[in-house]
């Protein structure tokens, strides 16, 4: 009777701990699945707020990009070629257009100089000629005809002094029309190298150095000495 009891009693205790080791393995597969839901939903929430930052970041940089674009529009590059085409228009204008309003006293007293060289020699040469032709013409101090000028008389109606003072002014006046042309040509010239660096950037970034250096002997090369040149932006 007590072996019975004894073996009732083991086989409970079997079924006991049988159970409890079943209901322990069960928490612990539902606590491991509910772990690995929330490390599933923690990595899906981690991408999606990534995805967000990578929609929000592109939105931006596009309003960004659209910024710059309309600020272009608003305020356009500026132009050699306008510059150009307003130089050859009015001489001067170009360089208005640069901002470099010190230039124009500098255009305009190089088209009076020319102005002036211009009315000098072309006096002298109409001078000259008329009395050259007056002389030509077989008039002589005999004659009673009154002559064009005072240079027929200072001259001594001598037709080829005449001549060489007519035909050298000649000379004079055909020079400063090229000098005129050479000079506008020059302030188109200028207008379009201001704006062709009028939004070049220069600042403390831009460095140049020179600093001296000496090649070592070696078996090939003798020692040298000499320069090296650096830019750096």
């Amino acid at each position: 009777m007590i072996n019975l009891l004894r073996y009732y009693f083991i086989s409970l205790s079997e079924a006991l701990f049988l159970k409890k080791a079943s209901l322990i393995i069960l928490i612990g597969m539902l606590l491991s699945q509910t772990a690995l839901g929330q490390q599933v939903k923690k990595a899906d929430s981690i991408m999606l707020l990534k995805k967000t930052d990578s929609i929000v970041f592109a939105k931006k940089t596009n309003d960004l990009k659209k910024v710059i674009s309309d600020s272009a529009s608003l305020f356009p590059k500026h132009s050699p070629r306008k510059a150009t085409l307003y130089s050859l228009v009015c001489p001067g204008l170009g360089q208005i257009y640069n901002r470099k309003y010190w230039k124009v006293p500098l255009v305009y007293a190089g088209f009076g100089t020319m102005g002036y060289f211009f009315g000098a020699n072309h006096g002298e040469y109409v001078k000259f000629k008329n009395a050259y032709n007056f002389v030509a013409s077989g008039n002589t101090a005999d004659n009673k005809v009154p002559p064009v000028n005072d240079y027929v008389t200072r001259y001594s109606y001598n037709a080829d002094l005449l001549k060489n003072g007519r035909d050298y002014y000649r000379r004079n006046l055909e020079l400063t029309y090229i000098l005129t042309g050479v000079w506008y040509v020059l302030v188109a010239v200028d207008a379009q190298v201001d704006a062709q660096f009028f939004d070049f950037d220069v600042s403390d970034k831009i460095t140049f150095n020179v600093q001296p250096y000496i090649q070592s002997r070696t078996k090939q090369l003798p020692e040298i000495a000499g320069l090296t040149l650096s830019l750096s932006f």
